[in-house]
């Protein structure tokens, strides 16, 4: 018997059978892993052992504190808790590559002294000096939940539907686009203001969807 969503979650946390389970994988799974597969893809790194790993440790994430994660979401709709676990799988497989990038830089430090040239092109090296520069931005004046959303939206391509989905950020779907629209113009203005970006480029160009 085919199980509607509410019901699949409804049986995981009153319950916690196998069986219940079970369902759940059968029906998020694909969704889990192709959210996963997406930022492996982002950093080069095409290991199908990789995104298994990744996986199960969305799973732990959302079993962790006898499942707090999927306690605390709270359905607007139907399909919201799609995007949920879309933004939980993502942010399970993010925090890995930000991990190993810190290690590798330690390491590359405890080794040299300094950071070697390894020979990455300009264009990215100069892109990536202007996320920083926008991260800083926002930093100095926003909270971290509004640099989340903004960085989730951006960067991630979640909509602000998806978005709103995450019980923690506590917004409406017409709250995160209020917060993305107000975050852009800031960004915008500091630019046409001529506010110390790097080499001339913007936002506009290197995030391309900021028009």
């Amino acid at each position: 018997m085919n199980l509607t969503i509410a019901e699949i979650l409804d049986a995981c946390l009153k319950t916690g059978d196998e069986a219940a389970w079970l369902a759940f994988v059968a029906r998020f799974q694909p969704l889990i892993a192709g959210s996963i597969f997406r930022v492996t893809r982002r950093y080069g790194s095409l290991s199908p052992a990789l995104v298994d790993d990744l996986i199960q440790e969305t799973y732990l994430r959302l079993c962790k504190d006898d499942c707090h994660a999927l306690r605390a979401f709270e359905a607007r709709h139907e399909e919201a808790i799609l995007g949920y676990l879309k933004v939980i799988a993502t942010s399970v497989a993010l925090d890995y590559f930000r991990a190993r990038s810190t290690q590798k830089r330690r390491e590359e430090v405890e080794n040299n002294g300094t950071l070697p040239d390894v020979g990455v092109p300009s264009t990215t090296i100069e892109q990536s000096a202007l996320l920083r520069e926008l991260d800083q931005r926002l930093a100095a004046s926003e909270t971290v939940r509004d640099r989340t959303i903004f960085w989730l939206y951006y960067r991630q391509g979640y909509t602000a539907k998806d978005i709103a989905a995450i019980p923690s950020l506590g917004l409406t779907q017409k709250g995160v686009e209020s917060c993305i629209y107000r975050l852009t113009q800031l960004l915008r203005l500091a630019v046409n203001r001529g506010s110390n970006f790097p080499t001339g480029r913007s936002p506009q160009n290197t995030l391309g969807v900021v028009e």
